[in-house]
């Protein structure tokens, strides 16, 4: 493959992509290629322009990128991970057929990336301007309160003037008065009536006016594409580039734009805008001109729906590109539809699996109607639900006792973190999935030792240079060199999934939970401000990322995500579990109230994976019924009147089982489906599917969940060892508050070493509880399946964070998983 693309190249080609390696008269003296591994900055006006000017530049670059076209996608994103990770000397020593190769794939990659950025940077100024808009509006309402009270005042006296018995000049004349005293009312009301009350529509071009200019940059640059028949989005898209230059605030329509500017290519305005943009005050009536600056800010405001919805795609980009290129081909769909059907245990007929789902449905309301009266901790009072609250379980007896001894004994271990480290090292061998990117054998010099030393660096927020001054021979560049070198988050996941399958071993996890159970849950971790991830939320406060994990209900973790703050958790509440590669294999998932929308329960019930998660306003969300004419003696109040469209169901099942076969076969991932579907919009008809088929489901839920306090508490606890979970990683994470790496991939890695650091520190708790526990039986303490339930691996009161760093040698027994209490 090199030697192909090396000839196909050329001396020019070749000469073309060496340049990038030389620094030159650049006075920052860094070379080109430094430059495009360059992330995204803060989404600022000034962010937009610079990113702007990196797209252009890897445009100039992909001249090339053509050759890669025969190169499979996996050889493609290991030449680009391998080009990542080396510096234009590193990339000079390489031999140049390879070289250049890898120069390609990284162009490639980066380019993708930064078109994913510009959509990202675009959608987040636009938010911006609705979220000022918002405070704008709020304001001004606030502002003219007393404006608003003065009218109704004297709307009040008009027409206590009209019941009077005054003649019919003296009340006209005195309706006169009242109105034309205060010309500064009638104004207020003039634009009252105008723009809407609460519309806040008004107060956007003012704030998108600053940074009209790079917005629409952008929108020219992306090659942007609708995804169905509809083309008003596209022909307004011409419309705005072709005027941007124009002065006039108002536009008249020539033929040829009343041609393309149809009702029906106009029907994406909505109605808030339509009047501010045509002048029109009907819809019906086909406008003559065309406001200029509000129809930039309005076609901007909607193109972030689209984007989002899936309803335009952008050409080159990952995240933004058009999913039904990924997904399985429906000819082979439906080749394999009826094993996929077996598989997860659902009909794939239209007829036979809305009949199914209605079943399920109609038989869960129905005993739940059946069982209200003898439920003690449900009833409905006034049409409301209530949930009495559950007490508490009380720790066994013996808990106390048995808990002082185990920590006497732990105690006793003198560990450290490094230990801990060492120890699993010698166990489990997790070290062995890290090595160099080009798939050649490593020739580190104790290599083991270099490997520990770099997990404990940047899973701890110590640092390589903190490392560098604390442990003897190990310098910093030698420890960044095998996180630059040797690890990725792939090599993570799999030295993850080796603690988890050694863990899964043990006995005591057994006691613990229920390994076809896990549990989401995010939380915050400090960021620097100078990045695209990186959001201030109200919820947490500062500015940050959120640290998404799956959590075994065997207390240890399965999965780690690193998201944006402000972005739905639902979207990733399945990644978690199709990416998870180690033995525990759950298909009961928790959550909390971010963790469920309608169309995640639509999908997750076609997976096959059972969602129950714990939902804060639970009673105030939508019961449909299974039919029209369905009524409950007991429950009848906790339903609306909306009926489950069946027959939308029973239309896009083929389009919706195609959806989850591809994530099944690996071809897309759910969060890249769930943010399309995620979007309402008149033209995304499987986001309406989804949606029906996930009211359905929800609802059954939550008729399960009213009538079993037992799941009710399952699913808290679950919760709780997700929380706890939060707590015990960042407790592991001690050498900084902040992550300190402004680079998207580190962050994630940082995450990554993290959530490695914590699980071998949960493998060793486990064994040497596991040892302890069997050190106490043997001196006559007595054990049973309640106490055992009732410990928890997320114990660090022996485990020293702090103090002298050295990595001892060790000599370590071999791991006996065969242990077993006499209980």
């Amino acid at each position: 493959m090199y030697a192909r693309i090396e000839a196909a190249l050329g001396e020019s080609g070749q000469a073309f992509l060496d340049a990038l390696y030389v620094v030159g008269d650049d006075p920052r003296h860094v070379s080109t290629w430094n430059d495009i591994k360059q992330d995204a900055t803060l989404p600022t006006i000034d962010g937009m322009r610079d990113l702007v000017a990196r797209y252009d530049q890897l445009i100039g670059l992909s001249c090339h990128s053509g050759l890669l076209k025969p190169i499979p996608l996996v050889n493609i994103k290991q030449w680009a991970l391998e080009g990542n990770s080396l510096d234009a000397a590193s990339m000079m020593d390489m031999a140049a057929p390879k070289r250049h190769a890898v120069t390609l794939a990284l162009i490639r990659q980066r380019l993708a990336r930064v078109t994913d950025d510009l959509c990202d940077i675009f959608c987040k100024q636009m938010k911006r301007v609705e979220h000022a808009a918002d405070e704008a509006l709020e304001k001004y309402l606030a502002d003219n309160q007393e404006k608003t009270d003065e009218i109704l005042r004297r709307f009040a006296a008009m027409e206590a003037l009209l019941n009077s018995n005054q003649p019919d000049v003296e009340q006209l004349q005195g309706i006169r008065n009242t109105v034309t005293a205060r010309p500064d009312l009638c104004e207020f009301s003039r634009q009252h009536a105008e723009y809407g009350g609460k519309n806040q529509c008004r107060f956007f071009w003012h704030l998108f006016k600053p940074r009209r200019a790079e917005v629409l940059r952008i929108l020219s640059k992306l090659p942007l594409v609708a995804t169905s028949q509809d083309a008003g989005v596209e022909q307004a898209l011409a419309f705005v580039l072709a005027n941007r230059h124009r002065r006039h605030e108002w536009i008249a329509l020539t033929a040829a734009d009343s041609a393309r500017l149809t009702l029906a290519n106009l029907a994406w305005i909505p109605e808030k805008w339509w009047q501010l943009v045509t002048g029109e005050t009907q819809r019906n009536v086909a406008p003559t001109r065309i406001n200029r600056r509000q129809f930039e800010v309005c076609f901007c405001a909607q193109m972030v729906r689209e984007l989002k919805s899936g309803d335009v795609c952008v050409t080159g980009s990952d995240a933004y590109s058009d999913h039904r290129d990924e997904l399985v081909p429906m000819e082979e769909c439906e080749r394999t539809r009826a094993d996929y059907g077996e598989k997860v245990g659902i009909p794939v007929n239209s007829t036979a699996f809305v009949t199914h789902v209605r079943t399920l449905l109609t038989q869960a309301a129905q005993q739940a109607d059946q069982g209200y009266l003898a439920n003690p901790h449900f009833n409905i009072v006034d049409g409301r639900p209530k949930l009495d609250r559950y007490q508490k379980k009380a720790l066994p007896t013996g808990f106390k006792e048995l808990d002082d001894a185990l920590r006497r004994k732990l105690d006793r271990l003198e560990l450290s973190l490094l230990d801990v480290l060492a120890d699993t090292m010698q166990w489990l061998d997790w070290g062995k999935h890290f090595g160099p990117l080009s798939g050649h054998q490593g020739k580190l010099h104790d290599e083991d030792r270099r490997k520990i030393l770099t997990v404990f660096a940047y899973g701890t927020g110590i640092g390589p240079t903190q490392i560098a001054k604390n442990i003897a021979d190990v310098s910093a560049r030698q420890v960044s060199f095998v996180n630059q070198r040797q690890v990725t988050t792939e090599k993570l996941e799999a030295a993850i999934s080796t603690a988890i399958n050694g863990y899964n071993q043990f006995q005591l996890p057994q006691y613990w939970g229920d390994t076809k159970r896990a549990a989401a849950d995010g939380t915050q971790w400090n960021l620097y401000e100078n990045n695209l991830l990186s959001e201030r939320h109200i919820r947490y406060g500062g500015y940050g990322g959120i640290a998404y994990y799956h959590v075994s209900d065997t207390y240890i973790a399965l999965f780690s995500h690193f998201i944006p703050c402000g972005v739905w958790e639902a979207v990733y509440i399945l990644d978690g579990l199709t990416k998870n590669t180690s033995d525990i294999q759950p298909d009961i998932l928790h959550g909390d109230t971010q963790a469920q929308s309608a169309p995640v329960y639509g999908l997750t019930f076609l997976l096959g994976i059972k969602l129950m998660p714990r939902i804060r306003n639970w009673k105030d969300l939508k019961w449909f019924r299974p039919a029209s004419d369905t009524t409950y003696e007991h429950i009848d109040d906790l339903f609306s009147k909306d009926v489950i469209d069946w027959d939308l169901i029973a239309c896009h099942l083929p389009d919706m089982l195609q959806v989850a076969q591809s994530i099944q076969a690996g071809r897309i991932s759910p969060s890249t489906i769930l943010r399309k579907l995620g979007t309402a919009s008149r033209k995304n008809k499987l986001y309406f599917a989804f949606r029906e088929l996930g009211r359905a489901v929800r609802t059954m839920f939550l008729l399960e969940y009213i009538g079993d306090q037992e799941l009710r508490q399952t699913i808290q606890a679950a919760q709780n060892k997700c929380e706890g979970f939060n707590n015990f990683a960042q407790w592991a994470y001690f050498g900084s508050d902040t992550i300190e790496d402004n680079v998207r991939e580190n962050q994630l890695k940082i995450i990554k070493y993290n959530h490695l650091i914590a699980n071998l520190l949960i493998f060793h708790n486990c064994l040497t509880m596991t040892q302890a526990f069997k050190e106490l039986e043997a001196e006559g303490m007595q054990l049973t399946p309640e106490l055992l339930a009732a410990f928890s691996p997320y114990r660090t009161h022996h485990a020293n964070r702090f103090g002298m760093y050295e990595l001892r040698d060790r000599t370590l027994g071999p791991i006996d998983y065969g242990a077993t209490f006499k209980v």
